[in-house]
């Protein structure tokens, strides 16, 4: 309508209306075009909010899986400690044969750990890492997942170390059966646990199975070698650990911003 008004006030030559005409149109063009790039970053600040909300579940579970998997870890580290100790000194575990057999099984556990990275993955996979405003915390959680200590780990605990194939095709089967039936907890996908448990062989046969395991030439430095990448995973993840607490508070302050400004916004 207003291209008809112009048009016609441009055959009368009537300037004045030709003029406010003009104007008109250009605001109307302008405020469609801020219209639409608010509407634009509006939806961008929505998409953003939401992958946020989905990165600090992802955090949060990083932080709880490597709560967990410290937990563990020191579980095999302990009984490996101990049964080093046995290896080079004879000092059995509380006295016993048996519980010292369960040491060098349960020293051959393991368990990986990887960062929990899905929505950070799809933002950056998708070229939109740009919809996190906050230019620090988006380096920040670059470098958390791409130089973080999730790729270390994962060389170091993915693979089976060679201690684990080594004491585990020394032991007898009665004695594996009842470490899975009763030494070791598995209460759904997420976590597990060692428990101490009764030897199901006598302490004469656990002796004899001790011994066997010390003839082999390479268990024991495989079983030192073992530990100690399991003590640095140890290390690993507590810088970890430092890094997810920080990005979670600082999620935490941005919500909290957020939500003052939107009160602010409704008052």
């Amino acid at each position: 309508m207003i291209l008809r008004r112009l048009s016609q006030s441009l055959k009368e030559q009537n300037w004045t209306a030709i003029w406010i005409e003009f104007v008109l149109l250009v605001a109307g063009v302008f405020l469609g075009i801020q219209v639409s790039n608010w509407n634009a970053a509006r939806a961008d600040d929505v998409r953003a909010q939401a992958y946020l909300a989905r990165i600090e579940d992802n955090l949060k579970v990083d932080l709880q899986s490597i709560q967990r998997r410290e937990v563990f870890w020191r579980q095999v580290i302990d009984y490996g400690n101990a049964a080093i100790r046995y290896a080079e000194t004879g000092e059995l575990v509380d006295g016993s044969a048996g519980k010292t057999v369960l040491a060098f099984y349960q020293a051959s556990q393991l368990w990986p750990w990887v960062t929990n990275d899905t929505a950070y993955q799809e933002l950056s996979n998708g070229g939109e890492l740009g919809l996190i405003k906050d230019g620090n915390f988006r380096e920040t959680l670059t470098k958390y997942y791409s130089e973080g200590a999730g790729t270390d780990l994962d060389y170091i605990l993915s693979q089976q170390p060679e201690y684990r194939k080594i004491v585990r095709g020394l032991t007898p089967v009665v004695v594996s059966n009842q470490v899975w039936a009763n030494c070791w907890k598995l209460p759904n996908a997420y976590e597990q646990y060692l428990l101490d448990c009764e030897s199901p062989i006598s302490e004469a046969e656990a002796q004899v199975v001790l011994d066997n395991y010390l003839k082999d030439p390479k268990l024991l430095s495989e079983l030192r070698f073992w530990n100690s990448s399991q003590e640095i995973a140890l290390k690993l993840v507590a810088n970890n650990k430092l890094a997810l607490t920080a990005m979670l508070k600082q999620l935490e302050k941005e919500r909290a911003k957020r939500a003052s400004a939107m009160h602010c916004a409704r008052v």
